[in-house]
């Protein structure tokens, strides 16, 4: 079978002046070649020509150009542009735009075809929304955990420590709970801290959110467990016990941290990595103080304070309390249980109290 040829008339510059020539080219299966277009005339007079006039008379093109394919540097062919073909003497030819014989040479890359396609661009845009749709939810999880044993813990305590300074002078104010009760709070959660959490740096204070005192708790990353005074109030000791384990299950896990990761990326790893601590550590408070574990972190917590539960023998619906007051405070305060600012970063309230009440009915006390 015959290969198929192509024929068309380009621009030829020689690579030593910047004036184009014009010719004419055809491409064959293994070759390129080229002579001016249209064909020089031979000179007509009889008399010898002198050596001037032989040097002002010759032509810069002289006939036939030929070169093997592979010789040639094709630049990609473009819809409405034309062709370069780099040749291996410096020259360089100019196919037409939308000339056959362009995209036989050029071709096209999968990125110029997609770039020239309606269709196929349509196409990746949505592939790309679904990438950065799908790293939103897990893929910067992901991230982060791998990511997240790059970080020291000496972060962890200097987010902590400037955290806590903010929020004890901007938003708490001192508990209004008896002294004593703080006292013994206190002491019964170290020795259940001592017991369970071995090896963490944990410590309590109490803390009081405006007027109303404020139905919550949170952990910070260096360690430090607040309990407003109005969960202080409204749960027993026991209760408060389990609240701790939760907070103190972020801090084993180091979620503020992974949070951290995840939201200000692998710049701040990197900074971390090489010792710039100070400067994390200030561009992180922003987002420690509108703190959002996910609904998995609030999971993995509340396992640690079901095992808090049955290491020391609470009884066995201790949490399940928890959930029912809370809920009960988050009607008080205007929130259904299942609001959507509540589910975007906890677990329902139906769905913590129904494996609460599923781990109380099973709990076997750990030894």
């Amino acid at each position: 079978m015959r290969s198929q040829s192509y024929t068309a008339t380009a621009r030829w510059f020689d690579g030593v002046e910047n004036r184009p020539q014009e010719v004419r080219v055809r491409l064959s299966r293994h070759h390129l070649e080229f002579m001016p277009w249209p064909p020089r005339p031979q000179a007509s007079s009889s008399m010898p020509p002198s050596e001037a006039e032989l040097a002002a008379s010759r032509p810069s093109l002289p006939g036939l150009r030929r070169y093997t394919r592979k010789g040639l540097s094709v630049g990609e062919w473009w819809r409405g542009s034309p062709t370069p073909v780099g040749l291996p003497d410096g020259g360089t030819l100019w196919i037409p735009a939308d000339n056959a014989m362009g995209r036989a040479l050029g071709g096209q890359s999968l990125t110029t075809q997609l770039i020239s396609s309606w269709a196929m661009s349509l196409c990746c845009l949505v592939a790309l929304i679904a990438l950065v749709a799908w790293f939103d939810r897990q893929g910067a999880g992901l991230l982060a955990r791998v990511a997240l044993p790059l970080v020291p813990k000496q972060l962890d305590i200097a987010v902590g420590d400037k955290v806590e300074q903010e929020v004890t002078a901007r938003w708490l104010k001192p508990s209004t709970v008896a002294p004593a009760r703080q006292a013994a709070l206190r002491q019964r959660f170290e020795e259940i801290a001592g017991r369970t959490f071995p090896g963490q740096a944990l410590k309590l204070r109490f803390a009081r959110l405006g007027n109303s005192g404020g139905f919550n708790a949170f952990a910070l990353p260096n360690g430090t467990l607040f309990v407003l005074d109005g969960m202080t109030q409204d749960l027993s000791d026991d209760e408060v016990m389990a609240v701790l384990g939760h907070e103190a299950g972020h801090v084993k896990h180091r979620h503020a941290m992974r949070h951290l990761v995840q939201g200000i990326g692998l710049v701040a790893v990197a900074g971390v990595v090489m010792g710039d601590f100070s400067t994390v550590a200030a561009s992180s408070m922003a987002s420690v103080q509108t703190l959002r574990y996910g609904r998995n972190a609030e999971r993995e917590a509340d396992a640690e304070a079901q095992r808090l539960i049955l290491r020391e023998h609470l009884p066995n619906e201790t949490l399940v309390g928890v959930w029912l007051k809370l809920r009960d405070a988050m009607r008080r305060e205007g929130h259904t249980s299942e609001g959507v600012e509540w589910l975007s970063s906890h677990p329902p309230i139906s769905e913590r109290l129904e494996s609460a009440r599923r781990a109380a009915q099973n709990a076997d006390p750990v030894r």
